[in-house]
């Protein structure tokens, strides 16, 4: 079995090729920031070229469904509903937050923190065995650091752009880097499609495929949150809402 496995809800786009058993067959990462839409079929014929795989030996597509950007988590799961349909096979879509967690193997014995920016001091949050993948204020994450992870004598490893946001806010709660957290290296530090396929494998081997996949119709974004124009519109805040202008 192939999997082709998509991941466009970070900054930087990728694709991979894996097997049933986890085996990475290959992989092609943009170089360029928030490019998903320019270059992620590029990237796709590439990576198949390079392993020698034709589209019609793709059994399953894998994509991050979110959460993440917006645009981009559209433009991943648009891509993978259409090759889904136009060769006939099913998808599975993947939570973004739990991809974090197939990082594990580079982790160590560390606890896994993934944080994705959501601005103004939020965060989409997950920690490994203590806290469910959500949408929290970046403080109620640390809190749960502080009071539950550090007094179990573990130590935490971030991932995700959230280290980028807000790296200052963390070290003003938690100290200085490397005594009771560390951050991810920037080369592993954020979403990629190989944690997407070993997810993909991962739940394929506790549950029958059709269990755990849909034809196209049910590959869904997973957004966690309105947009901010959303969120403004509902409010009455977009000059939009307002009328007419009154003299």
């Amino acid at each position: 079995m192939y999997i082709l496995t998509i991941e466009t809800t970070g900054p930087y786009g990728s694709v991979a090729l894996v097997d049933e058993k986890g085996k990475v067959l290959g992989t092609e990462d943009s170089r360029n920031t928030l490019s998903h839409m320019k270059e992620l079929i590029p990237m796709t014929a590439a990576l198949l070229h390079k392993a020698g795989i034709g589209k019609k030996e793709i059994s399953l597509v894998a994509v991050s469904a979110g959460p993440g950007s917006f645009t981009g988590i559209r433009i991943g799961v648009s891509t993978a509903r259409a090759l889904c349909q136009a060769l006939g096979i099913r998808g599975i879509a993947v939570p973004t937050l739990e991809g974090f967690l197939m990082k594990k193997e580079k982790a160590e014995d560390k606890v896994l923190c993934g944080i994705i920016n959501a601005r103004r001091g939020q965060v989409y949050g997950i920690v490994e065995n203590y806290l469910e993948p959500g949408p929290y204020m970046l403080t109620e994450v640390i809190d749960i650091i502080e009071e539950k992870v550090i007094p179990a004598g573990k130590k935490v490893i971030f991932f995700g752009d959230g280290i980028d946001a807000y790296n200052r806010e963390i070290a003003e709660r938690l100290g200085e880097e490397g005594i009771k957290y560390d951050f991810a290296p920037k080369e592993n530090r954020y979403q990629d499609a190989v944690s997407v396929g070993l997810w993909a494998v991962q739940k394929l081997s506790k549950n029958a495929m059709e269990n755990c996949t849909s034809d196209y119709n049910g590959i869904l974004p997973d957004y966690m949150r309105k947009a901010e124009a959303e969120q403004k519109l509902a409010a009455g805040e977009l000059p939009i809402c307002k009328g007419p202008r009154q003299e």
